[in-house]
């Protein structure tokens, strides 16, 4: 008893103490790791600074949280991240701890070429992986054919390859610009009576991004898949604008209970392709796709995705899901980027009435005179005659340079990889950020006109420069080596950069054709939660005032309707 009441009366307030003790010192604990981590991060970062000697790894940027490093800060806030690093660093490299993983940012644009040419040494091959699975929604089983294709990117294999030609990992485009325009003057023409924006008179559209990309959308993957992709799937394109709204929560590798939304978004649009696939194989032959075969049929569209079902069929490691996964990176590559950008040449043109009327002097001589027993309507356009104006093609580089944000990632693969006085880690991601390269004032000193042109405002003639021959302009993107990369560069440059240059400067021509518009609030701010994922859509609805000048009538007739 008397143990008992010594413990009771004696011990329990040294213990209390001592808990209360415990837990200050382990707040106090806490409270210290962040800073001796930043600290201890500074101080190697200095070292860094002060190290001379060729071969040396780029200086640390310093971070608060051990292990993490800078991945939060990344994650969270792409674009304020970069912007503070780059005013840090100014045009030296720098190394970043993401996780486990270790990055170099590249500031430079003139050292940009030459790393993004290098594919032998370096790749994507790493990052694309991981792409795929996350992005895309790729099952682990089907990640083995992506991880073992050593054969590299190009037409060419490398050498000692032994990954069977028909089980290399494909991703090029064919040349389906024509079919997209054809379809899209067909979206464009038809005159529904339903729609107020049809009746002619004008009428106000409080999204016009919404209105255009979807539309744009529908006549794409109709002359991509065929028509019943969509048709066997209600609310397909609905489904794909969330999915890709979804991207800056999928891209910060959320888990699913955190991002409902965006991963149910995404496998709306999976097992629509699925459907699509599944129905395709019970009418038409995927194995039909060689050179005597149709180039486009009711079913597939292309006969290149009776090519990629066959490939995926072959792999022998592909079950539904994983075709599924491959189909909508491919939808995708060919619209995510490429619709929003549509959208920002029309913004800038219709923006500027005085550019709306040289581009119109233009644009009259794209549209094909029809044959003598042709309907004037839809009309038909010659795609030659929008890509080579050397005006659209400034527009066009020019909303490029301003609206798309991407980091280039490499990786060295065979060895550490050595750029100038530095050396890049094997393993290590090596980025290359499109919105330093395209704001960086030395490289673009020469294009900058007398300084009265800054970088961060859209000049139309930017890429536009003397013909010595003629006394006219040309369009030119000589001396911008690293400056101008919205494909990369190198054999990993885009494939599909010519289809996605057609979309968007056709888009001007054919919405020009049978509309007119006036925007009712000018240039919408961008979204910079995309930053870094591509093509930045705007970040705020987009209100215009509309009317159509011609189009189809329900019962088929052509019809002028342009008002007074």
């Amino acid at each position: 008893m008397a143990a008992r009441i010594f413990d009771e009366h004696t011990l329990a307030p040294w213990l209390e103490a001592a808990r209360q003790h415990w837990k200050l010192s382990a707040g106090v604990g806490l409270l210290l790791v962040p800073i001796l981590t930043f600290t201890i991060t500074t101080v190697i970062s200095w070292i860094g600074w002060a190290n001379n000697r060729d071969g040396r790894e780029p200086p640390l940027n310093p971070y608060w949280i051990p292990f993490l490093g800078n991945w939060g800060s990344f994650l969270l806030a792409r674009k304020s991240f970069v912007h503070r690093l780059y005013r840090r660093v100014g045009d030296v490299p720098a190394t970043i701890k993401l996780g486990p993983a270790k990055a170099y940012l590249l500031t430079r644009p003139d050292t940009y070429g030459p790393l993004l040419r290098d594919t032998k040494s370096c790749t994507n091959k790493a990052f694309a992986v991981i792409i795929m699975e996350q992005m895309f929604g790729m099952p682990k089983s089907a990640m083995h054919i992506y991880r073992n294709d050593k054969s590299g990117v190009g037409a060419i294999p490398f050498p000692g390859s032994t990954i069977p030609a028909h089980l290399r990992v494909g991703d090029s485009l064919r040349h389906l610009s024509s079919q997209v325009v054809k379809h899209l003057s067909d979206e464009l023409a038809k005159i529904d009576p339903n729609d107020p924006v049809d009746s002619g008179e004008w009428v106000d559209i409080p999204d016009f991004f919404t209105w255009w990309t979807h539309r744009y959308f529908a006549a794409t993957i109709t002359a991509l898949c065929g028509p019943h992709l969509i048709a066997l799937n209600q609310g397909f394109v609905a489904d794909f604008w969330d999915y890709l709204n979804s991207w800056p929560s999928i891209s910060k590798f959320y888990p699913r209970i955190f991002a409902p939304k965006a991963y149910g978004a995404r496998q709306r649009i999976l097992d629509g392709i699925k459907r699509w696939h599944a129905h395709a194989r019970q009418h038409s032959d995927y194995r039909n796709n060689g050179a005597d075969a149709p180039a486009w049929d009711e079913y597939w569209g292309s006969v290149w995705f009776k090519v990629r079902q066959r490939w995926g069929q072959d792999t022998g490691g592909m079950n539904d899901d994983a075709l599924a996964s491959e189909d909508l990176f491919v939808l995708t590559a060919a619209t995510a980027n490429a619709l929003p950008m549509a959208f920002w040449n029309l913004i800038e043109v219709y923006n500027d009435p005085a550019l709306l009327a040289r581009i119109q002097t233009e644009l009259s001589n794209a549209i094909v005179p029809p044959g003598t027993n042709e309907d004037k309507l839809p009309y038909r356009f010659d795609i030659n005659t929008i890509t080579s104006s050397p005006l659209l093609q400034s527009v066009y580089a020019e909303v490029l340079r301003m609206r798309v944000s991407l980091f280039h990632n490499r990786s060295p693969t065979q060895g550490d990889y050595s750029l100038g006085p530095y050396k890049f880690k094997q393993g290590g991601l090596v980025c290359v950020s499109t919105n330093i390269a395209s704001n960086h004032a030395h490289a673009w000193r020469d294009r900058v006109d007398g300084g009265q042109r800054p970088l961060d405002e859209f000049w139309a003639d930017r890429f536009l420069v003397p013909n010595p021959k003629d006394g006219t302009v040309k369009f030119s993107t000589d001396g911008l080596d690293g400056a101008w990369i919205p494909y990369g560069g190198g054999a990993l440059m885009c494939p599909g950069r010519h289809l996605a240059k057609q979309e968007m400067m056709s888009g001007v021509a054919i919405f020009d054709a049978y509309f007119e518009m006036k925007l009712l609030k000018g240039v919408p701010r961008m979204d910079d939660d995309v930053f870094g994922l591509g093509a930045q859509p705007p970040g705020e609805p987009v209100p215009v005032r509309m009317r159509r000048k011609v189009g189809i009538s329900p019962a088929g007739a052509a019809v002028a309707i342009k008002q007074s």
